[in-house]
């Protein structure tokens, strides 16, 4: 009778711990159902030019902390990893070539592809890629297993076309979240080339950039591209972090001081001034339903 009842007492106990399973596995996916947003962040952090290994040794715990606070998708500013080299002609050519490394091979580009993955992220990065003897201004998006998702050439290059190459291709990367465009700085200006991001199927953008910024010269570009194509639009500077919503509204926007470039000599210190920013962007799928 003791055996009869301690069987029925661990069967009941079994059953109690696979309805409790269930449960929490019903709860977590009503919740991933329920997600109405996803965390980007935007890495403002000056340039340091030419110097690869101590721009990436100043990101990396900036891309540490944007996951501790729950971001999962990263964005750094165009060219982060060679502090925009094509700016400054005076660097000799061969040193300018010999800063761009090829994708998916290069030293530093596996590095963001550890970061990635050891974070769990989507990492929006912008570099120098080499392809042969062609340079592009290039910006990659890894996925949270470390896989390249995509990369995209900037398409309008005005100054730099002395030494890279333009792309031709709006490209747009599937992701849990979305249909997500990525663009460089000066695309912003051109309709035709964001507009391209769209009919391919973009749910938003990202502009990692580099050039002008603030009120006065960029935000009404930016604010003019989502209000045109009613899409949000995400733009990450070494001085500024803004947000534009499907109006042209600015969502959000702080600008961190006025310098785009510091010396090695100035890591660290006031002139040095970086941040992560937030934003909690609304889902396509949730987009669509609060439209009906």
């Amino acid at each position: 009778m003791r055996k009869g009842k301690r069987r029925i007492m661990v069967s009941d106990l079994t059953r109690r711990q696979f309805l409790w399973h269930t449960s929490l596995v019903a709860l977590a996916r009503h919740a991933a159902a329920e997600r109405k947003t996803v965390r980007v962040a935007g890495i403002v952090l000056k340039w340091i030019r030419g110097n690869k290994e101590m721009n990436y040794r100043r990101i990396e715990p900036l891309i540490r902390e944007a996951a501790a606070g729950g971001a999962k998708i990263i964005v750094t500013t165009e060219c982060f990893l060679d502090g925009y080299a094509i700016a400054d002609k005076l660097i000799p050519l061969e040193t300018y070539r010999a800063l761009g490394e090829p994708i998916p091979a290069g030293p530093y580009f596996q590095r963001l592809v550890r970061l990635a993955d050891k974070f769990d992220i989507h990492l929006v990065a912008g570099m120098l890629e080499s392809d042969h003897d062609l340079r592009y201004n290039t910006t990659v998006m890894l996925g949270p297993d470390g896989r390249l998702v995509g990369k995209y050439r900037k398409q309008f290059l005005e100054h730099e076309a002395v030494r890279n190459t333009a792309g031709t291709v709006s490209s747009v990367h599937p992701t849990p979240f979305g249909n997500v465009g990525v663009m460089i700085c000066a695309d912003r200006r051109d309709e035709l080339i964001v507009r391209r991001f769209f009919e391919k199927g973009a749910d938003f953008l990202i502009c990692p950039s580099g050039g002008m910024f603030g009120p006065k010269t960029n935000d009404p570009i930016v604010q003019a591209r989502s209000r045109e194509n009613k899409s949000y639009i995400v733009f990450v500077h070494p001085t500024e972090f803004l947000v534009t919503g499907p109006d042209g509204a600015i969502l959000a926007r702080t600008i961190l001081g006025d310098r785009l470039l510091i010396s090695p000599e100035e890591a660290d210190d006031e002139q040095d001034q970086k941040r992560v920013f937030y934003f909690d962007l609304p889902l396509a799928r949730e987009r669509a339903t609060s439209s009906h």
